[in-house]
C-alpha cells in the first residue's frame, strides 16, 4: 500500500537507491478498481478531490487525477506522472476504501514501490 508513513520502496526510490535508467520522481500508476454501483465510484473520486483540498494540494498537484478512466463501475488508473507522494498516498488509500475488488500499483522503472488493494479499512 501506499501510505503516508514510510515505505521501503518509496523510501529508496526517493533516496536515489534506485539505478539512474530512470528519473526518480516519475511513477507509473497502474490498475483498476470495481465498485458496487456507479454512485460509489462516483462518490470515490470526489472523496478523494476532496482528500487534496484538505492537504491543500495546488491545482497542478490535483490535476493528475484527471487522467483517471471510468466505465460503469470500474475506475482505471494508467498514468506516468511525477506526483508528490504523500498526496498519492490519501487519493489511492481513499479510492480503494470502498472499491470492491482491484488493485492500483505504483511502479519506478520496472520495480514496484507500492500496492493499493480495494477494500482498504486501515
Amino acid at each position: 500500500m501506499i501510505s503516508s508513513q514510510s515505505s521501503p520502496g518509496w523510501n529508496a526510490a526517493f533516496a536515489g537507491e534506485w539505478d539512474n535508467r530512470v528519473m526518480q520522481d516519475v511513477v507509473y500508476f497502474h490498475g483498476t478498481y470495481r465498485y458496487a454501483t456507479r454512485e460509489s465510484l462516483e462518490l470515490a473520486i470526489s472523496s478523494a478531490r476532496a482528500v487534496l483540498v484538505e492537504d491543500d494540494a495546488s491545482e497542478a498537484d490535483a490535476a493528475w487525477m484527471r487522467c483517471f478512466v471510468t466505465r460503469g463501475t470500474v475506475l482505471t488508473v494508467n498514468l506516468t506522472s511525477r506526483v508528490d507522494r504523500f498526496s498519492a498516498a490519501a487519493v489511492f488509500d481513499t479510492l480503494a476504501e470502498t472499491a470492491i475488488e482491484g488493485a492500483v500499483e505504483a511502479k519506478l522503472g520496472d520495480a514496484q514501490i507500492d500496492l493499493v488493494p480495494s477494500g482498504r479499512n486501515d
